[in-house]
């Protein structure tokens, strides 16, 4: 099985730099723990006044806080994958002016981790924070055996902010041609997302 890092990547898109007032602290949304208690109902994100020019809407909308802001097409095409980790936060995308351009949006809170890095065989450092995570990679290696089979979209446990893919969702999303990301071979990726 082949696995490919998943990273959020747009041109132009209506970037969103903070999450809907009432919700949890930043740091939460990267743990895999459950938010759906904590997180508002009919919360409301919109694009970053700092761009002002930038109003192109995805599948998968950019954000500064690096989470998987997701359409509702998308959201359909995750959901028949049957991901049993996946945990949705439904938001409404506004403009700059503050119409509704992107109604059925949520934010992919993927639930727990696997242990997909090779932590002997991977060049990393550790995060000088958060001392129990891979703060930036060099060259990733996978320990394909430590992954469950079933774990088809996950965060890392040693980096969750990384977001890993099975070849099988890979071919999925490039065939309902879905917007917004970009992927990145795992075995050998040296970090960067160019």
């Amino acid at each position: 099985m082949k696995y490919f890092v998943f990273k959020v990547m747009a041109v132009e898109a209506g970037f969103i730099d903070e999450y809907p007032k009432g919700s949890p602290t930043d740091w939460k949304f990267d743990e895999g723990i459950s938010l759906a208690k904590e997180f508002p109902m009919g919360g409301e994100v919109s694009f970053s006044k700092n761009y002002p020019d930038d109003q192109n809407l995805y599948d998968f909308q950019p954000n500064l806080m690096s989470d998987l802001l997701v359409s509702g097409r998308a959201r359909k095409l995750i959901e028949s994958l049957e991901l049993t980790n996946a945990e949705w936060l439904p938001v409404v995308v506004k403009d700059h002016k503050g119409n509704v351009v992107g109604p059925d949006y949520a934010f992919l809170n993927l639930q727990g981790a696997e242990p997909a890095i090779d932590m002997e065989r991977s060049v990393y450092r550790m995060d000088s924070l958060a001392k129990d995570q891979i703060g930036r990679v060099k060259n990733l290696v996978l320990k394909y055996d430590a992954i469950n089979p079933q774990a088809k979209m996950f965060r890392c446990t040693m980096q969750r902010r990384l977001i890993l893919i099975r070849e099988d969702v890979h071919a999925a999303l490039v065939e309902a041609e879905l917007t917004g990301f970009k992927v990145y071979n795992a075995e050998g990726w040296n970090g960067l997302n160019l």
